[in-house]
């Protein structure tokens, strides 16, 4: 304010200086508030930033990841070789075995008792044919007390460590089997979320199970068997198996994402977790521009747990369920009356799966923003052929078995973590109501002095001008 005194208070001063030293005012005052509107821009186009967490995060404070494990092969030649072309199950083969046909002609499905996800369920390698060996933090353990089957889109697998259907589902689905224990000491199933993490009181055996130390020693070890003698056709131009590494509580999809395991090879996946924070002073600010979404806001009609897989899987359903009027036995049964995709369907789904991916399938998961904390498991593999000579296992379950028969249908497949720490990343607003002023007072003060008294002498000086025009007015 020092600088009115040339404008409006000496008449001593020479009309050039009162001049100047208005000019200077008003460029001065536009800089300033060119610089404080580019201040609030950047706020509101960047409102939210990612920076990494001070504190490390062990590796038994969250599960070691959810693992799906599905052979190849779609369907066991000793099971569907006796098919007749023009019956129903021949119908049911070609679908899965993702073939060409007329489904429309196939009206007997109508007094059949056989449903597609039960076809599938008779003609896939049960688990504890197709996982023969497990061995967990250097433990052996029946694989039927660890793996249970579940139907996702490749088929019937095996999946490990994924959070109870009881409390990941808000309904019960009669697709999903749960485990089944070898002894009366089974684990017992317990609840967990990337937000509250495991409860504070844990049985001694539970899951999902958390990781517990590095090296391929504290890690998983199966051995697959791939039955390459009973292989009728695959999902791929090979044989072999595909697994996926996921947050146990997300909805696994393995045509996507599924990475292949080798017939004949040891392939070991190294685990390097990532996981995402947000403080709650995000919450404010619109979703769309924060690009995540708590769990609280937003509440799926199948899971209980919102993830951005989740709500996809969700999505997919509604869009088979308006083009069919039916769900596909992989996906989630978002409402308990809906129908399982039937023969009656095929033909229907094979033009549904073709425009999923377009706009119009695709628009309902632009919605489907990330979790504001979420947990994601990126797998490092690297891949070895079997020696001539011998496998350098624990299970017995190899003794008994040739070099061929080994190099010909087995798989040993390590899942281990490398560091028993790791950092999250945190979203946080990148400024808030107080750094803004505080930003903002400081170009103001740099550029013309101002202060909050500053504001006083505005409305001192607005009041002294008005009463000096109305004087001389009237």
């Amino acid at each position: 304010m020092e600088v009115l005194k040339y404008i409006i208070g000496d008449n001593n001063f020479s009309w050039w200086i009162k001049i100047y030293f208005i000019l200077i005012s008003a460029a001065v005052v536009f800089v300033s508030i060119n610089l404080a509107v580019g201040i609030y821009d950047k706020w509101e186009d960047t409102p939210v930033i990612i920076g990494i967490s001070p504190t490390m995060t062990p590796i038994d404070q969250i599960p070691f990841p959810a693992i799906t494990v599905c052979n190849m092969n779609q369907a066991k030649k000793s099971k569907v070789e006796h098919l007749m072309p023009g019956s129903l199950g021949y119908a049911m083969l070609q679908k899965t075995c993702y073939k060409d046909s007329n489904y429309s002609q196939y009206t007997e499905v109508q007094s059949s008792n056989e449903t597609f996800p039960s076809f599938i369920k008779n003609i896939s390698q049960k688990c504890q044919d197709l996982i023969v060996s497990c061995t967990f933090h250097q433990e052996k353990i029946p694989c039927s007390d660890i793996f249970r089957e579940i139907f996702v889109d490749e088929g019937l697998c095996c999946i490990f460590n994924f959070l109870h259907p009881y409390y990941l589902y808000k309904f019960r689905s009669p697709y999903i089997r749960d485990y089944t224990s070898s002894n009366r000491f089974a684990d017992i199933a317990v609840d967990w979320d990337p937000i509250s993490g495991y409860p504070k009181r844990l049985p001694s055996s539970y899951y999902p199970r958390p990781g517990v130390g590095v090296g391929t020693a504290m890690g998983l070890q199966i051995i697959l068997n791939g039955h390459v003698d009973d292989y009728f056709c695959s999902s791929t131009n090979g044989q072999g198996f595909k697994v996926l590494l996921y947050n146990p509580i997300d909805q696994p999809r393995l045509k996507e994402s599924g990475l292949p395991v080798m017939i004949g090879h040891q392939t070991s996946f190294r685990i390097i977790a990532r996981s995402t924070e947000a403080l709650p002073n995000i919450r404010n600010i619109d979703r769309t521009k924060r690009q995540c979404i708590f769990s609280d806001e937003q509440e799926l009609l199948f899971y209980r747990y919102y993830t951005r897989r989740n709500c996809e899987a969700e999505c997919d359903s509604l869009f088979f369920l308006r083009l069919c009027n039916c769900i596909p036995y992989y996906l989630p049964l978002i409402y308990p009356n809906a129908s399982i995709c039937d023969v009656v369907h095929f033909d229907c789904l094979n033009k549904a799966e073709l425009e999923i991916f377009d706009i119009n399938g695709s628009h309902c998961k632009e919605l489907c923003l990330t979790s504001c904390h979420d947990l994601i498991f990126f797998p490092d593999a690297f891949t070895t052929p079997f020696s001539q000579k011998y496998i350098k296992s624990k299970s017995d379950y190899l003794q008994n078995l040739s070099s061929d028969y080994i190099r010909q249908n087995l798989a040993v497949v390590n899942f281990f973590h490398t560091d028993n720490y790791f950092r999250s990343s945190v979203r946080t607003s990148y400024t808030g109501p107080t750094e803004y002023m505080a930003l903002t007072g400081g170009i103001m003060s740099l550029m013309i002095g101002f202060s909050v008294i500053f504001i006083a002498e505005i409305i001192y000086i607005s009041v002294l001008i008005l009463s000096m025009l109305l004087y001389l007015m009237f």
